[in-house]
């Protein structure tokens, strides 16, 4: 009886240093898009936060999923979005679901790639397969008008108050060819098809999440050119990790943030997604 006296004593004592906050937990669940974000954090940023005591799982969600299932309390922090998306969802959300970048990591650029990687020269009469998305087409138009392919976007296309419209049956008829590639041709093709679609083209103008899904290992070599961006552009269409507000300075917000910054996880990005992805680091809770 006296030994049993002297055992329940000590339980109740650990138990009370757990209940404290000895057992502390350094699991970080955060849910990603799966390429990049989560092929960044399992092979960049886990090995880091693993320096630090944490043990990081990455879940795979589907986008539209991510920023309910963060605000539920489900995960500790979601990696998919740029601050306007953000923006929007907060707009629509209860208080208590409200969300908030904690640090902003890279930026997917719209970039041309090739069909055939041993022809990466863009020629005259060469196919060209863009987005169907009208609200991603002037990108798109831009990024060949800005590397000469093409010379002008009809007047047409632009409403009385800027509105950028498109006729996606007849994308010829809307832009002037370069003489030099005065033969070439445009088909919008819905953007779900761009990968699978470009052994149809000679080349194809993809947004860089696309790209990395649906073109497999050798993605970066099919690269002729991208966009040209700027820090304003790279700072608002960065993609970043958001948390909910409450938790924005927590011990494993910060892990997080502090992770991202790490030179190991910039030369990663550099070197393993190449012109497509760019490093953009933006400590947002300092």
């Amino acid at each position: 009886m006296k030994k049993l006296l002297f055992v329940l004593p000590l339980f109740a004592s650990c138990a009370a240093l757990f209940a404290c906050g000895g057992n502390k937990d350094n699991t970080i669940t955060i849910a990603a898009s799966e390429l990049p974000h989560a092929k960044i954090l399992n092979e960049a940023v886990k090995p880091v936060l693993k320096e630090k005591g944490y043990d990081l799982k990455v879940t795979v969600l589907e986008w539209t999923q991510q920023n309910p299932a963060v605000a539920r309390g489900e995960y500790d922090a979601n990696y998919f979005q740029h601050l306007p998306y953000l923006n929007t969802y907060n707009a629509e959300a209860s208080e208590d679901n409200q969300l908030q970048l904690v640090v902003k990591v890279h930026f997917e650029k719209l970039c041309l790639y090739a069909s055939d990687l041993n022809h990466k020269t863009l020629q005259n009469g060469d196919s060209i397969e863009i987005v169907n998305d009208v609200s991603n087409i002037e990108r798109a138009l831009l990024l060949l008008k800005d590397n000469g392919v093409i010379t002008a976007i009809s007047p047409s296309c632009y409403g009385a108050d800027g509105a950028f419209t498109f006729n996606t049956t007849n994308p010829n008829g809307q832009v002037t060819f370069a003489e030099e590639y005065r033969d070439c041709r445009i088909t919008c093709i819905q953007e779900s098809n761009l990968a699978v679609s470009l052994q149809d083209y000679d080349f194809g103008v993809i947004p860089g999440n696309a790209a990395l899904t649906g073109l497999g290992n050798d993605y970066a070599s099919r690269i002729v050119f991208g966009e040209k961006v700027d820090e304003d552009i790279l700072s608002l269409r960065a993609n970043g990790v958001a948390v909910r507000k409450k938790d924005a300075k927590s011990d494993k917000s910060k892990a997080l943030v502090e992770a991202f910054a790490s030179d190991s996880v910039k030369n990663y990005i550099a070197s393993t997604f190449g012109d497509s992805v760019v490093y953009h680091y933006e400590n947002l809770i300092a």
